[in-house]
């Protein structure tokens, strides 16, 4: 970096003399390539007449107080937005801005003025949607550790039923029945019955709470690490700002600005690639739902009391079987109470066969209770007997039937089912949280890049560098977005939908056709840079706006909308999806600079490198050809020696040409 001038040479003529006020009418100061013409005749070309005047009021800052510098942030902020989004081949730097760089750098060429005028608005932009980018990591990270609080608490509920549904019991007075023998004599027959069991908690929602402390004990130790994870990202987001805010600060000294942007995106892009690695799904602790759904065998038992009831029904039938005493009221009323014990119907599809059982029993109870007062002795003997004929079959495990022994081998299927329900709610959470993760660094890099090789061309056109990433990149990028896509239209897509999603996947290839059909890697003029631009934006804005019509089709105006209007209700954490989206900004915005940063970087290092070659003096370096020794020297010309002939031979196969 040369040493600040004092003094400086008029902008029209570069003859020797004072640096011109601020307050004198501005000068123009246009390199001879440049040129003035703003396409006037078209409106795109009148708006960014306009726009591009307006960027005169942006004051240069320089060396003034921090907190007038941040109000003129604040104030023309938005000039410093449309500023960011313009091409480098028209004058965007404003007059002090240019004075400034002047005396103090003695930059006068258009294309630096603008390089670093534009990076100046494009740190700006960067910072405030890096800013909120950050504050809302951090608004996930705290709601992520509310929700590991919540966790908590409901992995500290106890599984035990009698404990969570809160139940009391109340003692049952047991079933007598009276036997009178055909000798005479009077024998009394017992059966206890459990007793009644009151909870306050519902079977049902017992079992849903069972879910739930089964999820949380089981991924407890996996959303600690999720939360530590969480604030990670957001610690290195807000210590990406401070070197974003010193690249910004010292706009003007681009090699310095250039490293510390570079430190920047390093953070924001290493940071969530080294956070996915970690394996989260091996903290999981799958053995922790062995104890908690063998508590819920144990309860399902107990609610329904299936093993002591069909016990003391066996009795009963077996008892009645025999039976021929002088009360068969009484023998039918002491069943009916026994079924009418037995709970009415089980949850669950994989009950049927056990609910029609039951249903058959209370049926049958209860044609038996309207015989009682209006029939004979044998008629209520026939009824006990056809309502033990048939349920004991099922209970005794003849004609397929095994009882609460079925029941519990069903039961225990369903909690297979709800094992596999927590273990695939656990891992479809952490895939989502990797995806959340790796989504802004993926899908920002190839756009970024993209932007950053347009602006690397128009800056200097003459390079082929930018024009291959601008061929390059499509072909990496567009495959890539559509897998992502294609899992969207495959959940709710139709016709509509995937010609959006196809339309914003591959778009971008756009730049490849059009850059190939003008050879952007081959050296170009302005004026033919600026009809490249023209064309690229013409259809960028042709098929985007056809892409966010059919989306917005699809969303609003077809069977999709109450779908997604119930998955936006029931989506609970709007912060995870705006951290996300201003994440995509942010990497998209770091990745331009750096991009344009590196292609700038390489371009010179190349004209440092063929200057080098050609005459072996290093510019900006103290490595001179006069200075080397003769081994040097010779060095030197070997190096120009073998780069002309390899190049030369390159260049004879590529044209098919044969040595002469």
């Amino acid at each position: 970096m040369p040493e600040p001038m004092r003094t400086a040479p008029s902008f029209a003529s570069h003859a020797s003399g004072p640096v011109p006020r601020l307050a004198e009418k501005p000068r123009r100061m246009y390199s001879s390539s440049v040129s003035l013409g703003y396409d006037d005749s078209t409106l795109i070309g009148s708006l960014r007449k306009r726009v591009i005047a307006s960027f005169a009021r942006i004051p240069a800052d320089w060396d003034t107080n921090v907190f007038i510098t941040t109000w003129n942030y604040i104030r023309f902020g938005h000039l410093h937005t449309l500023r960011s989004m313009q091409p480098l081949l028209y004058p965007i730097a404003s007059q002090e801005e240019r004075s400034e760089l002047y005396r103090s750098y003695g930059i006068r060429s258009t294309g630096t003025l603008n390089l670093l005028t534009w990076r100046r608005s494009a740190l700006v932009a960067c910072f405030v949607i890096a800013l909120g980018a950050s504050t809302l990591l951090a608004a996930v990270a705290r709601t992520s550790s509310d929700d590991l609080y919540v966790m908590e608490q409901t992995s500290y509920l106890p599984t035990n039923g009698t404990a969570l549904r809160d139940c009391q019991y109340e003692a049952q007075q047991p079933i007598y029945v009276a036997y009178k023998s055909p000798g005479g004599n009077t024998s009394f027959y017992t059966y206890a019955q459990p007793d009644r069991r009151e909870c306050t908690m519902p079977f049902v929602e017992y079992q849903s709470k069972i879910v739930q402390i089964a999820l949380a004990r089981t991924a407890l130790p996996a959303k600690q690490i999720d939360v530590i994870l969480d604030v990670i990202l957001a610690a290195f987001a807000w210590i990406a700002l401070v070197p974003t805010l010193m690249a910004l600060s010292r706009w003007h000294r681009y090699g310095l600005s250039l490293r510390l942007v570079s430190a920047a995106w390093l953070l924001t892009f290493v940071t969530p690639f080294l956070v996915s690695i970690i394996p989260v799904r091996m903290f999981v602790d799958w053995d922790a739902m062995d104890a908690i759904f063998a508590d819920y065998a144990a309860e399902f038992r107990t609610h329904f009391g299936t093993a002591t009831y069909e016990q003391t029904l066996l009795d009963l039938c077996g008892f009645v079987s025999g039976y021929a005493g002088d009360d068969p009221a009484a023998i039918v009323d002491n069943v009916c109470n026994v079924v009418d014990r037995l709970p009415t119907s089980v949850d669950g599809s994989a009950f049927a066969t056990i609910n029609a059982n039951l249903a058959a029993a209370k049926v049958a109870c209860e044609q038996a209770r309207q015989l009682i007062g209006a029939g004979t002795d044998q008629m209520y003997l026939a009824q006990a007997k056809g309502i033990c004929a048939s349920v004991t079959p099922f209970l005794d495990g003849s004609e397929g039937g095994a009882g609460s022994a079925e029941l519990m081998l069903v039961v225990s299927k369903l909690i297979e089912q709800m094992r596999g329900y927590v273990e695939l709610t656990i891992g479809l959470a952490h895939a989502l949280m990797s995806f959340q993760i790796m989504v802004p660094a993926a899908i920002s890099l190839a756009p970024g890049l993209i932007r950053g090789a347009m602006r690397a061309k128009t800056l200097v056109p003459q390079s082929s560098i930018p024009g291959m990433f601008i061929l390059m990149l499509p072909w990496l990028y567009c495959p890539l977005v559509w897998c992502m896509y294609n899992i969207i239209f495959q959940l709710l897509g139709n016709l509509i939908m995937l010609m959006g999603l196809l339309l914003l996947a591959y778009g971008p290839m756009t730049y490849f056709v059009l850059g190939l059909h003008f050879n952007v890697t081959k050296p170009m003029t302005d004026h033919k840079m600026r009809q490249v631009l023209t064309w690229m934006n013409y259809y960028i804005i042709m098929y985007t706006s056809v892409a966010y019509s059919c989306i917005v089709y699809f969303i609003f105006f077809t069977d999709a909308r109450e779908l997604i209007e119930n998955a936006l209700k029931e989506f609970k954490n709007p912060q995870l999806a705006l951290a996300i989206l201003f994440s995509i900004l942010s990497k998209y915005l770091y990745t331009t600079l750096m991009g344009v940063d590196f292609m700038v970087h390489e371009i010179a290092e190349q004209r440092r490198w063929e200057t080098y070659l050609s005459t072996g003096v290093m510019p900006f370096a103290d490595v001179r050809k006069l200075h080397m020794s003769d081994e040097a020297r010779d060095g030197v010309k070997r190096l120009m020696y073998e780069r002309t002939a390899r190049l030369d031979e390159l260049a004879r196969i590529v044209n098919d040409k044969t040595a002469s």
